[in-house]
């Protein structure tokens, strides 16, 4: 993705800065109260016609149609600089109060166990009094569970205003965090399985790719707890008094979150430091051999080039038995050798 588009345009210029991809955007909303459920189609959520005693909640997923935001922007007068920020993959995470609106960025990640890649797709939620707006950069289905839970009668979701969606969806994000956290958490412990095997194949390139993806992790779970903490404090008619109760909640669980990445850091450093330690060892282990090898060949090479000179006259080269003295010599000199390091402990 690249900003590049947007050079020397104005502000609140629409323009999709992301990679565009290659589906239909799709637009699903739901109109329910404690007591009705009802699913909406595209067509009837751009002509939506606001009914007293319900909430709305509809969802674009993909985002690289513009007409298509645009339109949902004139239809629920969205301001033309929240759209911009819409349309904006990579944008930083926060939440805004727009008086008669709430606006928030947040980020739905998903960790690929194989590849070591950290997935990041922007979420956007609109919320005025009675209507809630998602944007979703992919068109994968992320909130089918929410969904599922408004369709029970008695579930809170469906009883609370729109401002409990809105802290439901931050909340079923930061849940998924968690699923992160602990697949970091799961090849942390595999590191501290091999690095204690006598024979371990383990690089500082694998620590260095996770150490990355936890440093990732934190960068977009520390601005939230931030943003959650003014949203907390916000005094607004759009959020009801029970739901800041949830929000106090929503921000503990992002403080364990923190905790937990600073937590698996640090143990990515001990295991590090680990590493290096046991690399040296063994490299200085490999190091002790040579040097042992070397030092008991030297005798072996001496005599060797001695009796390798092409002198006219060396009488031991016309002994009858100068070979097997030369094997006896060396053999008691190595043999000698070999016996001396090992009562020094050398060997």
């Amino acid at each position: 993705m690249s900003n590049k588009k947007k050079i020397g345009l104005s502000p609140g210029s629409l323009v999709y800065t992301g990679n565009i991809l290659d589906v239909k955007p799709v637009v699903k909303g739901i109109q329910y109260n404690p007591n009705d459920y009802t699913e909406l189609s595209e067509k009837e959520c751009l002509n939506l016609n606001l009914k007293h005693g319900f909430q709305y909640w509809l969802d674009l997923k993909g985002i690289h149609d513009v007409d298509l935001v645009s339109k949902i922007g004139e239809k629920f007068n969205i301001h033309r600089l929240i759209l911009e920020d819409i349309l904006d993959p990579g944008h930083r995470i926060k939440i805004e109060d727009y008086d008669a609106a709430l606006f928030g960025i947040i980020y739905n990640v998903e960790y690929d166990k194989v590849t070591k890649q950290l997935k990041k797709e922007q979420i956007s939620v609109y919320l005025n009094k009675s209507v809630l707006i998602s944007f979703q950069e992919d068109p994968d289905d992320s909130f089918a569970i929410l969904r599922n839970r408004m369709q029970m009668p008695l579930s809170r979701i469906r009883t609370r205003g729109s401002d409990y969606l809105f802290y439901a969806i931050i909340d079923y994000l930061v849940d998924r965090y968690y699923l992160t956290v602990e697949a970091f958490h799961d090849e942390i412990e595999g590191f501290e399985e091999k690095i204690l095997q006598e024979h371990f194949v383990l690089s500082i390139e694998d620590l260095h790719v996770l150490r990355n993806n936890i440093v990732a992790m934190k960068r977009l779970v520390f601005p939230l707890r931030e943003e959650i903490n003014q949203l907390k404090n916000l005094e607004t008619n759009l959020v009801d008094g029970s739901t800041f109760l949830f929000l106090r909640d929503l921000q503990d669980n992002i403080q364990h979150l923190i905790e937990t990445l600073d937590n698996q850091r640090e143990l990515l450093n001990g295991i590090r430091e680990l590493l290096m330690s046991r690399t040296n060892l063994q490299m200085n282990k490999d190091m002790k051999w040579l040097a042992m090898v070397s030092t008991v060949s030297i005798p072996i090479l001496f005599f060797t080039g001695v009796y390798g000179m092409n002198f006219e006259f060396m009488p031991e080269l016309k002994w009858k038995y100068g070979y097997l003295i030369w094997w006896i010599g060396i053999s008691v000199v190595v043999f000698t050798m070999i016996g001396f390091l090992k009562r020094k402990k050398m060997i």
